[in-house]
């Protein structure tokens, strides 16, 4: 019951949170595991296997996962981890074809060179084209590893018990492409 209570303020939040950020849907009928923001870089430089390197003012896509509706997904699925597994790796697989050409037809497509986000969910990012790097900055990585505890809590269905088995499995990581690789990856 708690739980319901919980997800069902942790959807509030996050329509606020979307109303007051520069997020955006992929999908109008929010079907889609990602959302995006197009916005300038400012963190460390980055260089991709295939070349391209995201510097300072570059522009680019901060990839986030759209945790509301992944948390909606896991709650109705079967309570068995693997089926969990299975229903974010479809998810996503099913999302980066749309998330491509929402990134192809932006009015800043040429400019955007790379995708990159931060999560915990980085396990088999190889397998679809990304690469995984440790988060540099301190500060930024002790944040994105407490958010990351809350949503784990909120989206799993056995979230108190499970997040200390867990726990050192729950490290954030970065997660990036180039446009080009996620072309071929994924259109």
């Amino acid at each position: 019951m708690l739980h319901r209570l919980l997800l069902a303020l942790w959807m509030i939040w996050d329509r606020v949170y979307y109303l007051t950020s520069r997020l955006h849907y992929v999908d109008k009928r929010k079907r889609n595991i990602f959302r995006v923001v197009i916005k300038r870089y400012r963190g460390e430089e980055i260089t991709t296997s295939d070349g391209y390197t995201l510097k300072a003012g570059d522009w680019y896509v901060q990839l986030h996962f759209h945790n509301a509706y992944l948390a909606q997904l896991l709650r109705q699925s079967p309570r068995h981890p693997m089926s969990w597994a299975a229903i974010l790796t479809k998810n996503v697989r099913a999302s980066l074809p749309q998330l491509t050409r929402y990134i192809n037809q932006h009015p800043k497509a040429a400019q955007i060179q790379v995708v990159l986000g931060t999560t915990f969910l980085y396990r088999g990012a190889h397998r679809l084209g990304f690469e995984v790097a440790d988060i540099q900055h301190l500060i930024h990585r002790l944040f994105k590893a407490v958010s990351a505890r809350v949503v784990f809590l909120l989206s799993h269905p056995y979230g108190c018990s499970e997040l200390f088995k867990r726990n050192a499995k729950l490290v954030p990581k970065r997660v990036y492409i180039s446009k080009e690789k996620l072309n071929r990856f994924h259109l």
